[in-house]
């Protein structure tokens, strides 16, 4: 057979060719000095959720109450839409968590970076380990496994195994990485050219929307993609972004600080979900800068930190998932049955208590000038449970059913997580004590201090002043699909899906025992957060007590407000309608009476009620048999 002989030009196409193929697995590989790198003890512990003491005010004027920042966030994974979580309002993904003491909260923050092991050393949870999966603000963000996740509560203290302080590339050394172990760094970049570092993104992100995190430190906070105007969502496809997506903010440096810079870049991990309010936005951890225009990207749709850390991600949502604008209502006909809620999107978030020792004052003036030693409000109640009666307990006043708990999250309990966040219905659990364990139901909240828990009597006979309570909090932002003006509070989706509302006529027909006028609300008119207060029908007026009968009304009632609208506040509105759950006793003292939590709240024309004696919360929650 005859040679072929092989010229230069086709020698050389091959040479190349050759190069092409075996570049990625040479001239990509990038060195590090992680051999001379630091790695450190650093100990910290979770902390609580961190929701609006109020109405926050969005961009666009509207009052929202935001939550999704800090706590053991259930439902908030990396690889999970960023975008479309109700009230969410820069949501942290994962265990947010703070170091511990003055010294050690600083060194919590700037030494950990993500990749880094975390072992928890106190709790339920003691030896399990996660991973450090991004920072916000001064929280360290932290993956455990779900099944790790219902073991954790507030305060467990953690201990990171840290490394990536002064981190540095070989050849690339005003290139700078921050917050990012040397292994999660050197799977994540490739080197394009002598010059030049490739990385792999989800999107490349303008200067001109990235907002809040200027003039911040490079080794703690964060950056905002700014969301406040909605044409931006959908021109650069940020409904797209998963938790833990790899985004390049252009023109954006993070050297040493954090400021624009133009020619810069910076790559960062999404960590954190949207916001309503002006300058805010999806949050970025930064992990990679530069001034020396020294990154060049490759657009990849898989390219999330969950899949460097070894997790499995789901894949990004479809484009245009978001939608500024409520879709429209659907059509309803007469005689339509069930109720179908945005239950899917709500945040689940761990809120913490413990058990209120009693007080009292001794003897207080009654509204008839006599004397009484009111009692019946704090500690355990052995007597009075939910479904009692509100009337008839000896110098009972105010009193509250089951076990009355405070959050100490915060000086003043009204402004802790568990005031804010707890809804009617929500799963409750021992974490201290004898009755470590047990599990009950959160009732709702009596004014600016007290939370009120249900437990099983035996569990209860367990149980002792300070025990601490964990609550998995959902039902902040819950809507009813097609009566989205209907504003719903303090209540779990299960525990709505099982009062017994009906729709007919396109009204929400809803069973209670009796309906109240607007006039004779008394203590808490005016309140103006209804996620932390109840307020009171007036038992002042004995003829008014005999009137309405008042009397017979149980703790756990379901009562209908005429003429008041409790939507952002308590007040009246001629036509409307709340509905309220009756969650503590009777009083003498002039203005109060047994208290209730608004639980919907309806302008004219959208609620109709049925009058039902057996309305009462007890039964939807399965603690009352009928």
């Amino acid at each position: 057979m005859k040679k072929r002989k092989v010229d230069s030009r086709t020698l050389y196409v091959l040479i190349v060719l050759i190069i092409a193929v075996l570049n990625p697995l040479y001239a990509q590989t990038i060195k590090t000095n992680k051999d001379r790198c630091l790695s450190l003890a650093v100990t910290g512990q979770i902390a609580p959720a961190e929701p609006s003491r109020g109405y926050t005010t969005t961009w666009n004027g509207k009052p929202k109450m935001a939550i999704g920042i800090g706590g053991i966030n259930y439902n908030l994974m990396i690889g999970k839409p960023v975008f479309g979580w109700a009230n969410g309002e820069r949501a942290t993904m994962g265990v947010a968590t703070v170091g511990i003491g003055d010294r050690q909260r600083s060194s919590w923050i700037v030494y950990s970076s993500i990749g880094n092991e975390v072992t928890i050393k106190s709790g339920e949870a003691r030896g399990k380990k996660g991973l450090v999966i991004g920072k916000w603000g001064g929280y360290a963000l932290i993956r455990f496994d779900e099944d790790i996740l219902d073991q954790l509560t507030i305060g467990d203290q953690l201990q990171a195994k840290t490394r990536g302080v002064g981190l540095e590339i070989e050849g690339f050394e005003d290139v700078y990485p921050h917050s990012i172990d040397p292994e999660i760094l050197e799977a994540i970049l490739t080197k394009k050219s002598a010059s030049r570092l490739e990385v792999p993104v989800v999107k490349v992100i303008p200067g001109e929307i990235v907002g809040n995190g200027h003039g911040h430190g490079s080794l703690y906070g964060h950056w905002n993609i700014q969301t406040c105007y909605p044409p931006d969502i959908e021109k650069y496809g940020l409904d797209e972004l998963r938790f833990g997506d790899l985004v390049l903010l252009k023109d954006i440096q993070t050297d040493f600080g954090m400021g624009y810079y133009e020619g810069g870049a910076t790559l960062g991990v999404v960590c954190a979900g949207p916001s309503d309010v002006p300058g805010q936005g999806v949050g970025v951890t930064p992990i990679l800068s530069t001034r020396t225009k020294k990154l060049t990207t490759r657009i990849d749709t898989d390219a999330n930190i969950g899949k460097y850390l070894g997790f499995d991600v789901p894949p990004p949502p479809p484009a245009g998932k978001y939608s500024a604008a409520p879709p429209p209502p659907p059509v309803r006909s007469r005689g339509v049955t069930g109720l179908k809620t945005n239950k899917d999107k709500l945040i689940e978030i761990g809120v913490q208590a413990v058990v209120q020792p009693a007080s009292s004052r001794g003897y207080s003036t009654t509204y008839t000038g006599d004397p009484k030693v009111g009692i019946g409000m704090a500690s355990i109640n052995y007597t009075v449970s939910i479904g009692d009666p509100t009337y008839g307990w000896a110098s009972a006043d105010h009193v509250e059913p089951d076990v009355t708990v405070q959050g100490r999250d915060r000086p003043r309990a009204s402004d802790c997580a568990i005031a804010i966040l707890g809804c009617i219905g929500n799963k409750a659990r021992v974490i201290s004590g004898e009755a470590a364990g047990e599990e009950g139901i959160y009732l709702g909240r009596h004014a600016g201090s007290d939370d009120l828990v249900w437990f099983p009597k035996e569990v209860k006979e367990k149980m002792t002043i300070n025990d601490k309570i964990h609550v998995n909090a959902k039902g902040v932002g819950l809507k009813i699909e097609g009566f989205e003006d209907v504003r719903l509070n303090k209540i779990s989706p299960e525990a709505l899906e099982n009062l017994g509302i009906e729709v007919n006529n396109d009204k929400l027909v809803v069973p209670v025992v009796m309906e109240i006028p607007g006039h004779i609300m008394g203590s808490g008119v005016g309140s103006n957060f209804v996620e932390a207060n109840d307020y009171d029908i007036q038992t002042t007026c004995p003829e008014t007590v005999e009137k309405y009968n008042l009397k017979k009304l149980r703790l756990g009632d379901l009562v209908a407000i005429r003429d008041h609208y409790n939507c952002y506040g308590t007040g009246r509105y001629e036509g409307a309608v709340t509905i309220g759950v009756c969650i503590h006793g009777w009083s003498d003292y002039a203005g109060h009476g047994p208290g209730v939590n608004s639980i919907i709240a309806a302008l004219p024309g959208k609620i109709d009620v049925k009058i039902d004696p057996d309305a009462n919360i007890g039964y939807a929650l399965g603690i009352l048999k009928k």
